[in-house]
């Protein structure tokens, strides 16, 4: 073995000879990949399930409907989507976590797929898994999640006090536990409170408490998209409905809060794939003054319908965005987030 005098010029190493083994990917890269593929493919396969009994049972609705009350209604479905990624988004940024809303709706939509497995949680450990790898820590992303089901459900139960006599009509018991719930939600979201819940979250993970305290614009920005994001969705449901009932502003007004309320109580209900039958029941017991029973069950399957496309349409669109050639012409490469607060 010869030695290299001072300032001789060094060598580069050598690669691996023709006939050298070239190491594999480690063990636990390889079973993450698995467990990605097999995840996708339980997604699809329950989509697909959800897509088909669904059809069979709207079948005769969706023929009912003019193209232009489903085009409409499927546009206000999307951007109902748009303001629940904003909301998402401030809640990231509210935790020192700020990444560009390409990012942020590519996780957000991507994981809404994960509701339509058995157990409405599987989308919020999809959320969490898709974030990380957005450059956001494990532990931030989980707590932007908590963040933003608990805005998002309080401002549900808000917004679903438009919706309370629908209410009253399938549970006075329900009823009554929103009308208790609303200022519970209001006090756990304001911002002094939340950010102690946020710190016994982050202390039950074993991670250091947020830098700074969650402040009141960056909470009520999320809050407002979230309000916005029920909105939007409840518009929709009015024209579905308009479509057979006629365009009453009484009907909106119901229509939005029993959406609020149908959706925020499908989400709770974690036993069935995105709470199949208990948002069908706000919704018929909404619509019923305005037409028979049996026409508004079709409307609120037809509403599920819609929304199942939708979010499949843009959970795909959102998941072929995440190539890296297509990123690195969207998103400028100084907004990424390089280096994640360590939570």
């Amino acid at each position: 073995m010869t030695s290299s005098r001072e300032g001789d010029p060094v060598s580069p190493t050598p690669g691996p000879a023709p006939g050298d083994v070239v190491p594999r990917r480690s063990g636990r890269a390889l079973l993450g990949a698995v467990a990605r593929v097999l995840v996708t493919l339980a997604i699809v396969v329950a989509i697909v399930f959800a897509v088909k009994s669904q059809w069979s049972e709207v079948r005769e609705t969706i023929d009912r409907l003019s193209w232009w009350t489903l085009i409409l209604s499927s546009v206000f479905v999307f951007l109902g989507m748009g303001a629940a990624v904003r909301a998402w988004q401030h809640a990231l940024g509210a935790l020192e976590q700020p990444i560009p809303a390409f990012d942020a709706a590519r996780c957000y939509l991507v994981g809404q797929l994960g509701k339509y497995l058995p157990g409405s949680v599987w989308a919020f450990v999809l959320q969490t898994e898709l974030v990380r790898r957005a450059g956001v820590s494990r532990a931030a992303g989980f707590t932007a999640v908590l963040v933003t089901v608990g805005l998002s459900t309080t401002s549900a139960l808000v917004v679903g006090l438009l919706g309370l006599p629908a209410l009253f009509q399938v549970s006075t018991v329900a009823a009554v536990a929103v009308i208790v719930l609303v200022p519970i939600a209001l006090v756990c979201a304001y911002p002094p409170v939340l950010t102690h819940l946020v710190n016994l979250a982050l202390k039950i993970l074993r991670r250091p408490p947020l830098n700074a305290p969650l402040t009141v614009r960056k909470i009520g920005l999320a809050l407002g998209w979230c309000g916005a994001s029920w909105v939007l969705y409840g518009i929709h449901l009015w024209i579905l409905a308009s479509s057979t009932a006629g365009f009453h502003f009484g009907g909106l007004v119901q229509c939005v809060g029993a959406l609020a309320l149908g959706m925020c109580a499908g989400v709770l209900v974690v036993v069935v794939p995105s709470g199949i039958g208990v948002r069908e029941a706000v919704i018929v017991a909404a619509l019923s003054p305005f037409m028979d029973a049996g026409v508004a069950l079709g409307l609120a399957l037809a509403s599920r319908l819609v929304f199942t496309l939708c979010e499949v349409l843009a959970g795909v669109v959102a998941a072929l965005s995440g190539s890296r050639v297509l990123r690195n012409a969207l998103v400028h490469e100084h907004s990424r987030v390089a280096h994640p607060v360590k939570m």
